[in-house]
């Protein structure tokens, strides 16, 4: 069983994801963190620069990842996380300056491609919930149900700021809303896989919404399906 659940940055989709996963005892996969992590290694252990970052090609790839296990795990007690060369990065990824570092990798065709076999690796052995911005319309288009998370742009913009408190970045509203807003624009005219609403997906807007609320949502066209 395949559940994909897409929507902009903080609209709220990973922690819908997890918890889904938790309730139906399925395994979480956070598409996000994989492009995180790919970046973060490249420019940590790779020798790589924002500059560089753009030109990425699958033998770059294989020379970084060729003697290291990069690898993703999750189980219900530790949520998700990423260990590279037998080390967890996961604490590392959250970190502002990898979201420049995401953002570039994650328009690569070569990144995309080792990222996507990974996923459907994962998702040939277990029953999955994975979230993302592409997951139900490029990596996984015939998933079992497909939702597409989304909220105000006011209400992601505070979720974000908040968010970004507990790693001591703090941000104004007025400042969280222009990133936020900058981030939709990027995710939606970018030429590979842009953002939109996968063919057949159930569209949830959580602003009026708590995590419980939309899980229930999403439980209910599941449950009726």
């Amino acid at each position: 069983m395949i559940i994909t659940i897409d929507g902009p940055v903080a609209s709220g989709k990973s922690t819908v994801g997890r918890m889904l996963a938790h309730r139906l005892n399925y395994y979480y996969l956070c598409s996000g963190l994989l492009y995180r992590a790919l970046g973060y290694v490249l420019v940590n252990h790779g020798g790589y620069t924002l500059e560089m970052l753009p030109g990425v090609t699958q033998k770059d790839i294989d020379s970084v990842f060729y003697t290291a296990c990069f690898s993703y795990h999750y189980d219900e007690s530790n949520n998700e996380g990423i260990f590279f060369d037998n080390k967890n990065i996961t604490q590392f990824l959250k970190d502002r300056s990898v979201d420049k570092i995401a953002s570039i990798v994650s328009v690569n065709n070569e990144v995309r491609h080792w990222i996507t076999k990974m996923q459907h690796d994962i998702a040939a052995h277990h029953n999955i919930v994975t979230d993302g911005r592409d997951v139900g319309s490029v990596v996984f288009p015939h998933a079992d149900y497909k939702f597409f998370i989304t909220a105000s742009v006011e209400v992601r913009a505070e979720r974000w700021r908040k968010d970004q408190e507990k790693y001591g970045n703090i941000f104004s509203l007025q400042e969280a809303i222009s990133i936020i807003t900058d981030r939709d624009e990027r995710d939606k005219t970018r030429t590979i896989a842009p953002l939109i609403v996968p063919t057949g997906a159930i569209t949830i807007d959580t602003s009026d919404l708590n995590v419980e609320q939309t899980i229930e949502k999403v439980l209910e066209y599941i449950q009726a399906a």
